[in-house]
């Protein structure tokens, strides 16, 4: 029997075999696509080239690409364990021609595989086509020898693919293999006819997707010839796994199941596949492999985008981890395993295996507190149904514990059903549903201006050429394609450009775009499906002759670029000294380089301490002042490798990269723009340090003209303060501190006085009870005040009251505290023998002013926000102790 690695292999061999170039997979995070989270199908990273831009003129490919699929539409995660084949990460293996081969080719490939090489029975295989592609249909009857009564025709539910609400899609032919009886749970259900396409029906396992992509559809649903036909095919990894392996889940084959050992030998417990216990096992397995390779490839666990998803697959798999009773860390420790398995295909899991099990386990860290603080909010929600009289928790609550500690529905239903209670379902439903819309909106709004509906294409196959590195201005530049947004609005991918394409941290460029006596403004420049697109505004009218009449000129803000080069290439040098100081872990886990900004994110487990940041800001000066040749040299990335060169962990990089080099302090890949000396950048300074997420650290910083002000800026105040405090300038400290001991001398006297006023305070109040039918009591209202002579005086009254044996007594004091009230009660426990309790009595004074609190029999405290209301609070309390 064939293991995973195996097939996958044979799947590339297969078709390299038919003159297919391999392509390696991209990362999961799509770095050049603002419509995706996360890359989701294999074909994403080749979208460029179905809009019309191929610029290495590929025609057929093959890969196997890393997928997560956890947001948007293709969001399942809540059945992602509970069932046997809903996936978080999963690999999508894939072949794919660009205006070569097209639906014979494709067809009849797919069935050599899968029946010669793969020995898949073919009586067990169904082909699906769309309604009225009688091409497909024909292929499938005379150029393959599967049954004709397997081919079936189907609507644009199962058998039209589309990439989005807009661009390219086209019918598609889809291979169904038949797992036999047995294999769908819903075969004894009368409502239910199992069959290829049949409503949730888990004996006919769709196999393989082919998609002949002929079409882009256009924003009003129109459908428009694409200039080339192409072809996409897609199929599941783990799904193929288990059907050639012969086994009745995913969770089964050998991606999964050494997870799952692992887990039984962590836990002592037994993996069940067959009942319910077997799910935390899933789900953890599942997650786990997902954490691995997103956090591999730059993406940790936050509170926003794509980190979000992750903390939440964190959290969701830790949860899970209860019900196997663990009660500490463990997911990291899965981590080895997942890159045993999947290391060799995916080496860059296994060169941050120790790095990604360290954030997990921070994460995980982390999570012990929320966990805690989400049964507390649970059994909140549990009390706010017991007091409205219900026995159902709103749906409100349920969303709540969901969305905001990572309980899934099904979890607060169970600690629901343990108390009695159920959830209301509909409401947390409609929850769900106001987010998704929420996210959806989000999403179009992003997508409107880049959408593929729009363009016009004036140079099919036509590659953009950055000409950034050397010239500031090209000159007689033409135009490949536009997109008019409104009449002063529009987005142009250029033939030749001096624009750098927001990429790799740095930001993009702004400039000019002339075109005889009209001047327009580029506002910004990005990276769309591997296009470089420039942002156009200007105060005329855009139109299509702006773009097509005439040759254009292009100016960058060369200012505003000379800012950024300083900040790129000290962002290199920060690196660099930050590994010097901190440790050879140090890498770099995001940036943004602005003109004289920067912001870097790193990996690093702790704060930096300020004598750290002192000697890295120290280091990063000298080499400026050292003023080093930046070299840029072009080369093979394995020679680049080679040469000890630093990558960065997410980026997906050709055959040849740029490799910037400053004398032997630093060399990195990068496409940015740089400084031609270390000496250029002038002066670094560093703003702040702090936590971004469980493991990453960001520094801020200034380079060039920004820092120049800074220390202006900050010159100019000390100056201000020397002047106020009539001292020179290197003295301020020592003057300062001379302040402070001084105020802290006043403090301690007023401190002082206070108390002695209060204890004045506690024996006129002590003299003013008088006797009641049941308890001696004094209410006293002392005016306005301080929280720290309110405090005061009541910690006196409750040592008075035992200090001097006082017997059945009774004490409230009320005030008003910075704007609000607080009240007080003391007594000692004859008094609560005869009714009266301090935590009662506060606590319903406190509901006529606003507010709430409560303590001990003896002695309690509470406040309000009504101060008007101070009046009626005594009336309470006289009528409570009477």
């Amino acid at each position: 029997m064939k293991n995973a690695k195996e097939i996958r292999q044979s799947f590339i061999d297969f078709f390299v075999g038919k003159e297919h170039t391999f392509v390696r997979s991209s990362p999961v995070v799509p770095n050049d696509d603002p419509t995706l989270m996360f890359t989701n199908a294999g074909m994403n990273q080749f979208k460029t080239i179905f809009l019309g831009e191929n610029p290495k003129n590929l025609k057929r490919a093959v890969n196997s690409q890393k997928c997560m699929r956890v947001s948007g539409k293709h969001n399942d995660l809540e059945e992602v364990g509970v069932d046997h084949y809903h996936h978080t990460f999963f690999e999508m293996l894939g072949n794919w021609s660009f205006g070569d081969y097209y639906k014979k080719e494709a067809i009849v490939w797919a069935w050599e595989l899968l029946t010669d090489v793969w020995k898949l029975p073919k009586d067990k295989l169904y082909a699906t086509v769309y309604k009225n592609d009688d091409e497909a249909k024909n292929i499938w009857e005379t150029l393959t020898d599967i049954d004709k009564t397997h081919i079936s025709k189907h609507g644009e539910k199962d058998n039209f693919w589309e990439m989005g609400e807009t661009g390219p899609c086209g019918p598609c032919s889809e291979i169904h293999i038949d797992l036999g009886v047995g294999s769908c749970p819903r075969e004894n259900d009368e409502t239910h006819k199992c069959g290829v396409n049949g409503d949730n029906c888990h004996r006919f396992l769709e196999l393989w997707n082919l998609v002949f992509i002929q079409y882009e559809r256009q924003k009003d649903g129109s459908l428009k010839e694409l200039p080339a036909k192409h072809i996409d095919t897609g199929m599941g990894f783990d799904r193929v796994v288990r059907v050639i392996q012969g086994l009745n889940s995913n969770y089964d084959n050998d991606l999964f199941s050494p997870i799952i050992k692992k887990l039984e030998e962590l836990s002592g417990k037994k993996y069940s596949a067959g009942d319910k216990t077997g799910i935390p096992f899933r789900v953890i397995a599942d997650h786990a492999r997902a954490l691995t390779f997103a956090i591999t490839d730059g993406v940790f666990p936050s509170n926003e985008g794509r980190g979000y998803v992750l903390r939440r697959l964190l959290r969701r798999a830790y949860r899970y981890g209860r019900q196997l009773d663990f009660s500490s860390p463990f997911i990291y420790k899965l981590i080895p395993v997942v890159v045993e398995m999947m290391g060799e295909a995916y080496p860059e899991i296994k060169e941050r295996a120790e790095f990604t099990a360290s954030v997990i386990k921070s994460e995980e860290e982390r999570f012990d507190a929320t966990l805690e603080t989400g049964i507390e909010k649970f059994n909140c929600a549990l009390e706010n149904a017991k007091k409205a009289g219900k026995t159902e928790i709103c749906g409100a609550d349920v969303f709540s514990l969901y969305d905001t500690y990572g309980f899934p529905a099904d979890l607060t239903n169970l600690l629901a059903q343990e108390n009695g209670f159920t959830i209301d379902e509909s409401g947390f439903a409609e929850e769900m549903k106001i987010q998704k819309e929420r996210a959806r909106a989000a999403r179009n709004s992003a997508e409107d201006d880049f959408c593929a509906d729009g363009w016009k294409i004036i140079v099919t196959d036509g590659v953009s050429e950055f000409a950034g590195y050397s010239q500031n201005v090209v000159e007689n530049a033409s135009v490949n394609r536009y997109k008019i947004i409104n009449e002063n609005r529009a987005l142009a991918v250029f033939a030749k450009t001096p624009f750098y394409a927001e990429m790799g941290g740095q930001i993009g460029d702004t400039g000019s775009v002339k075109n005889g006596d009209f001047t327009a403004r580029v506002t910004d420049t990005l990276t769309w499906n591997g296009m470089s697109v420039s942002v156009i505004e200007s105060d005329f009218s855009l139109d299509d002759n702006f773009f097509t009449t005439s040759k254009l000129t292009l100016e960058i803000d060369n200012c505003r670029r000379a800012e950024i080069r300083r900040a790129h290439s000290a962002t290199h040098l920060l690196q660099a000294a930050l590994t010097q100081v901190l440790g050879n872990h140090v890498s770099q886990a995001g940036s943004k380089v602005e003109s004289g900004k920067i912001r870097f994110d790193f990996t690093h487990f702790q704060a930096v301490s300020k004598s750290e940041i002192e000697k890295v800001e120290n280091i990063v000066n000298s080499w400026i002042l050292q003023n080093y040749e930046i070299r840029t040299d072009e080369m093979g990335i394995e020679e680049a490798k080679a040469s000890g060169a630093k990558a960065l962990f997410g980026e997906k990089y050709g055959d040849r990269v740029r490799v910037v080099k400053m004398a032997d302090v630093s060399a990195e890949f990068c496409g940015g723009t740089h400084a031609q000396r270390t000496g250029d950048i002038g002066t670094f300074t560093i703003l702040s340090e702090a936590s971004v997420s469980a493991g990453v650290r960001r520094i801020e910083a200034v380079v060039g003209f920004e820092a120049l002000n800074l220390h202006k800026k900050q010159t100019q105040i000390l100056s201000q303060i020397s002047d106020l405090l009539k001292c020179a300038r290197e003295s301020v400290p020592e003057k300062i501190e001379i302040m402070r001991q001084k105020i802290r001398t006043l403090e301690n006297e007023l401190k002082a006085a206070n108390l002695n006023a209060a204890k004045d305070n506690v024996e006129r109040i002590i003299s003013s009870v008088k006797n009641g039918s049941k308890v001696s009591f004094a209410i006293c209202n002392l005016g306005e005040t301080s929280k720290e002579i309110f405090v005061a005086i009541h910690d006196g009254v409750s040592e008075a009251i035992i200090s001097k044996d006082i017997k059945n007594v009774a004490i409230c004091l009320i005030a008003e505290v910075s704007g609000a009230v607080m009240i007080a009660a003391s007594a000692d426990k004859t008094a609560n023998a005869n009714g009266i309790l301090c935590g009662d009595l506060v606590k319903k004074a406190a509901a006529v002013v606003g507010g709430g609190g409560g303590g001990t029999p003896l002695k309690a405290q509470a406040g309000g926000k009504n101060p008007s209301k101070i009046g009626d609070a005594i009336k309470e309390l006289k009528n409570l102790l009477s």
